[in-house]
């Protein structure tokens, strides 16, 4: 017998959370009556089951027995197929409700101290809960964590206790921030061609050789994968071009994407160095999202001026756009104050999705030539942890790349699709990198128990 076959029915597991089912039914219709299958949906679809929700027939026997004790009424819906009743709470029901809220209290306070109990006999230092506690209660205010505490968040190892902890407050944050949504980022290369940065992880780089022909998308390939995209559920559109592609051309694409794509999806510029003018253009074109970053080893491992990374960071905090800036590309050489720093940045030019990028080690450049491995998946998941628990109210989607299911159990809800030109491959992506697709991502979303939303919150 395996360790989730022992535990299956075990309080441990969770499974005496069913006995809330009572105060959650009337706590769903104080704000007005519901038809049966409309209550029992938002009841399973709330993320306090995990994978499992309160069966159909349970519910509609609790139903009845609360019916019976005068807590809820029903009637049959008038001319509408037999079966279809609408619920609705009654004075006892409220009643009653009132006193859930005393009972719960009361509750709440004695799983507290045991909580408590069982974190000291599991291990997990009481100095690191109370650093995770106090940097938590900061980002719902609003207030940035300090670099220090960041560093320390990111210090302990992966597989610890302290970095279970960290993970699980995550998760919570993410169902308070973020409304418990998880969201789709897609992303279009536009064009490839070789590129005098030479970033030494990326495949463009024109010193590797990895280009042998540029290429770039036409307009009507571009317009009908957005459209499959969207259609398939992404939040977000990303035009992603090379360093010196024309602006004004971006542009245009960007009008053709409003004029021929409809829906309510943000649209996304990746693109080079530009300042306020570049920016206001780009929002009256219809952009809503830039995605830029600061990124690890600039200056070293790219050609890039640091202070032209950040003047373009500036350029867009202070613009009706919203930023888009994930920490990457993270490898295991990286460490908790490389990390930090740029994950400060990124957060104080009011990045509104912030997260993690591996770096994806190609052969045939620097990095994929080297003796460097790629990044563990679980400190991914502990950055995408740190990230939202930094994060906070400023920072509703915190994104994974790539798609990490260990960072989606620590609080990320955001996942990549990306096609076209990938500086993560040395072929054009026909299709979807890595045939990571939409489905896929939204299943992935789902297992985590996250909700779907097509929209962006910017």
């Amino acid at each position: 017998m395996n360790e989730m076959d022992l535990f299956a029915d075990c309080p441990c597991s969770g499974s005496t959370l069913q006995r809330f089912v009572q105060p959650l039914v009337m706590s769903l219709l104080a704000h007005g009556s519901l038809h049966g299958y409309v209550l029992l949906q938002r009841l399973r679809n709330m993320p306090i089951w995990g994978n499992s929700p309160p069966d159909q027939a349970g519910v509609y026997r609790l139903l009845k027995l609360m019916e019976g004790k005068l807590l809820l009424a029903s009637h049959e819906e008038e001319g509408a197929t037999r079966g279809r009743r609408v619920f609705s709470l009654t004075g006892h029901g409220r009643a009653c409700l009132a006193r859930w809220e005393d009972t719960l209290g009361d509750y709440l306070r004695t799983v507290g101290g045991v909580l408590a109990m069982v974190r000291e006999a599991n291990g997990v230092n009481r100095e690191f809960m109370a650093l995770v506690d106090r940097v938590a209660a900061d980002s719902l205010q609003g207030i940035l964590a300090k670099r220090d505490d960041v560093i320390s968040l990111l210090q302990v190892l992966p597989t610890s206790p302290e970095a279970a902890f960290l993970g699980r407050r995550a998760r919570e944050m993410a169902s308070a921030v973020a409304g418990n949504k998880g969201r789709v980022w897609s992303a279009i290369g536009v064009d490839c061609q070789p590129c005098s940065m030479n970033c030494g992880f990326c495949s463009f780089g024109e010193k590797w050789g990895l280009v042998p022909e540029p290429f770039e998308w036409s307009t009507n390939r571009i317009v009908d994968t957005a459209r499959k995209f969207v259609e398939q559920g992404a939040s977000w559109v990303t035009l992603r071009t090379t360093e010196f592609y024309s602006l004004p051309k971006l542009l245009d694409l960007v009008r053709d994407l409003r004029r021929n794509v409809p829906g309510s999806y943000g649209v996304v510029v990746n693109t080079g160095e530009f300042g306020p003018e570049e920016a206001r253009a780009m929002r009256a074109a219809g952009v809503t999202v830039v995605y830029h970053s600061l990124r690890l080893g600039e200056g070293c491992t790219t050609c890039f001026k640091v202070e032209d990374r950040l003047a373009t960071l500036a350029a867009v905090r202070d613009s009706d756009i919203n930023l888009a800036h994930l920490v990457e590309p993270v490898g295991p050489e990286h460490s908790s104050e490389e990390i930090a720093d740029v994950l400060l940045t990124a957060l104080s030019h009011k990045a509104a999705l912030c997260g993690v990028m591996a770096r994806v080690n190609v052969r045939g450049t620097p990095c994929g030539d080297s003796a460097t491995a790629e990044a563990d998946p679980m400190r991914l998941a502990q950055i995408a942890a740190v990230t939202r628990l930094v994060g906070g109210v400023q920072t509703p989607d915190i994104c994974v790349h790539p798609p990490t299911p260990q960072a989606l159990a620590w609080g990320a809800n955001v996942l990549v699709v990306e096609t076209g030109a990938v500086p993560r491959a040395d072929t054009e992506s026909a299709e979807e990198w890595r045939q990571f697709t939409v489905q896929d991502a939204l299943s992935l979303l789902l297992e985590a128990g996250y909700s779907l939303e097509n929209s962006p919150v910017f």
